[in-house]
């Protein structure tokens, strides 16, 4: 089956790639960290890998042949990796707070860089991607590479980035959510039960599920502050799952994008004031609604999405249930073959276009519906 165009979010683009060098945000290093890109996709042909997740990259002349594309241009890609045991690479993250040291050796590797060369000539570029099992290391300062492999056995490596952000989509335990009887808390909510959205009114939940995760980087959910997104919007501290997409409304957006209203992650916001990962420790409880359709219902006041249904939907749930489901509830079966969001979904530069000129107007994020 192999990728086809499937997402690579968070690549962290680097100046150069070199060993014994370290790359940084600020100037004295040895190369520059630029930034991150969401807005790259990845296609070759090996069956390990599907359209929401690789677990295996391949060069662009291995076997399976892979290709990077960012903004429309192909890229031909060589893949370099850590040189085995004591040549970890320490990354410095949360502003310089903390740090993790990422092994690889091309068979599990924690990260691997990656030199993607247009097709057709022009300037090389030059990617970290980190293993989803590290989870998310926010605010990245620094790149500490030592000596490295640059040419991995059979020119692949063993990765997991995991793109099935769908699953991730979920409301953190006592969350109200908005029915046509006022609003409840999520756990509260059943299978049947009717939640208020905002394109089509009253919608029965067809599936809700729960799950307790200890927390990690990557499960820490997004605290989103009283009127963080707009006046009353939420009206209480709202959290959510760093994946979760949240609803954004304005004349910005329009401006931008032609669409008033479109679809962030709430982790993407957390340069907006009021909106931060929650890092409290111990356990926290999710939980995901599937409606017939993606939907936006309203979560303490918030406009947020609901589950998207599609093939990642039918992964989460097994095969069983979902053709449980699926013969019950027809419709879902038939959003397989349509599983676009119902909003655009902003990532990358054009997220942070967008946030950056929100904040530089002071306005919200979530404007009144004219």
């Amino acid at each position: 089956m192999g990728a086809s165009n499937t997402p690579l979010f968070d690549l962290v683009e680097l100046s150069s790639l070199n060993t014994n060098a370290t790359f940084t945000t600020a100037a004295g290093g040895g190369g520059d960290i630029i930034g991150l890109v969401d807005n790259a996709t990845y296609t070759d042909g090996d069956a390990s890998n599907s359209a929401t997740e690789i677990q295996e990259l391949n060069e662009t002349f291995s076997g399976n042949g892979g290709t990077l594309t960012i903004d429309g241009v192909d890229y031909n890609i060589q893949l370099v990796v850590p040189d085995g045991s004591f040549n970890d690479v320490t990354v410095t993250y949360d502003g310089g707070g903390s740090s993790a040291d990422l092994s690889g050796n091309g068979l599990t590797s924690e990260i691997v860089f990656i030199i993607a060369s247009p097709v057709g000539g022009g300037s090389d570029r030059y990617f970290a991607a980190i293993d989803d099992t590290v989870g998310d290391l926010p605010d990245i300062s620094s790149i500490q590479i030592r000596n490295l492999d640059w040419s991995p056995s059979g020119d692949d490596v063993m990765i997991n980035l995991d793109q099935d952000n769908i699953v991730t989509i979920c409301f953190a335990e006592g969350t109200r959510i908005l029915t046509p009887t006022g609003e409840r808390k999520v756990e509260r909510l059943n299978h049947g039960d009717q939640v208020i959205t905002q394109d089509h009114g009253p919608q029965r939940i067809r599936w809700i599920g729960a799950s307790t995760r200890t927390r990690s980087p990557a499960l820490q959910p997004i605290r989103i502050a009283a009127n963080a997104l707009g006046p009353g919007i939420p009206h209480r501290p709202l959290f959510v799952s760093p994946q979760h997409r949240m609803l954004v409304r304005s004349a910005i957006a329009q401006r931008m994008t032609g669409k008033r209203e479109v679809l962030i992650a709430a982790k993407k916001l957390t340069d907006m004031r009021g909106i931060h990962q929650d890092t409290r420790p111990g356990q926290i409880r999710y939980f995901h609604i599937l409606c017939d359709a993606h939907e936006v219902i309203f979560a303490e006041g918030a406009p947020a999405e609901t589950l998207l249904p599609g093939p990642q939907v039918r992964e989460l749930l097994g095969s069983e249930l979902w053709e449980e489901l699926a013969t019950i509830y027809p419709q879902i079966a038939v959003s397989l073959t349509q599983p676009d969001p119902l909003r655009p979904v902003l990532r990358g530069h054009q997220k942070d276009s967008l946030t950056r000129r929100h904040r530089k107007n002071r306005l919200p994020l979530v404007e009144a519906t004219p």
